[in-house]
């Protein structure tokens, strides 16, 4: 969570780490990053009272950013210990990646853009892959044994799942341009 800090930090916003629901609430924009299990996640974050926090943040358009798990967490359903319910904000499910290739899905790899313009590259850490039911929210796409949304927006909603605070320039890019939008 530190690095995700720095990198919003080094897009020119103040970050703070946040776990209490109220000062979450606070807070002009909200992101979400993540690591490790999927119902571990959803399962603390309800523990926590946060699950409500990022329902009401995203029901009020407010700005929001899913990192890594932090967008998976957003879908129905996921299969990884599954079926696992996530948060239910986003309709789809969360697959695992093929078994044809490396899985887990680490290293650089190319996001297209969904509006044509030339793929940026990013760097992913993941086995599981986000297939919303809506593929109109998806603005970028990524290929690792199967075609996967690897950018979403949806009003003010954002989510991601390669981590831009370990993608370098494009990364800190695309942090500087979700914070100025904020």
């Amino acid at each position: 969570m530190r690095s995700v800090a720095k990198a919003f930090e080094a897009a020119g916003a103040r970050a703070s780490l946040v776990s209490d629901p109220r000062a979450a609430a606070t807070m002009d924009a909200l992101c979400l990053p993540g690591q490790g299990v999927f119902d571990r996640c959803v399962a603390s974050l309800a523990d926590g009272g946060l699950d409500v926090v990022i329902r009401e943040w995203i029901e009020a358009d407010r700005p929001f950013l899913g990192i890594c798990l932090g967008m998976q967490v957003l879908f129905d359903v996921s299969e990884e210990h599954g079926p696992s319910k996530g948060l239910g904000i986003v309709p789809g499910k969360v697959t695992r990646l093929p078994t044809t290739v490396t899985v887990p899905h680490i290293g650089w790899n190319t996001v297209s853009a969904a509006d044509g313009t030339l793929p940026e590259y990013y760097y992913f850490d993941h086995s599981f892959a986000v297939h919303p039911n809506d593929d109109a929210i998806v603005d970028g796409w990524c290929e690792h044994g199967d075609r996967f949304a690897a950018r979403l927006n949806r009003g003010s909603l954002t989510a991601v799942q390669f981590h831009p605070e370990k993608s370098g320039r494009a990364g800190i890019e695309l942090l500087r341009n979700w914070v100025s939008a904020a």
